[in-house]
């Protein structure tokens, strides 16, 4: 079983993840991956793409096509 302080640490990694890589170099559907390459459960997973997403829409991410 994984600790709280360590299951963090993957959810903050993953995060990154998804805000520096773009989503055509992403290889599966993002919770898929995110399962198979930082081993979260599907819940973790979920607040990873919440945390990039909410990160993207403040002005950064590899997905923010905005122009300033």
């Amino acid at each position: 079983m994984m600790t709280g302080e360590r299951e963090i640490e993957l959810i903050l990694a993953a995060t990154e993840w998804l805000q520096t890589t773009p989503k055509s170099q992403r290889p599966k559907p993002a919770i898929v991956e995110l399962r198979e390459r930082f081993g979260l459960r599907a819940s973790d997973a979920i607040i990873a793409i919440r945390g990039a997403t909410d990160f993207s829409n403040w002005g950064g991410g590899a997905n923010d096509n905005r122009t300033p």
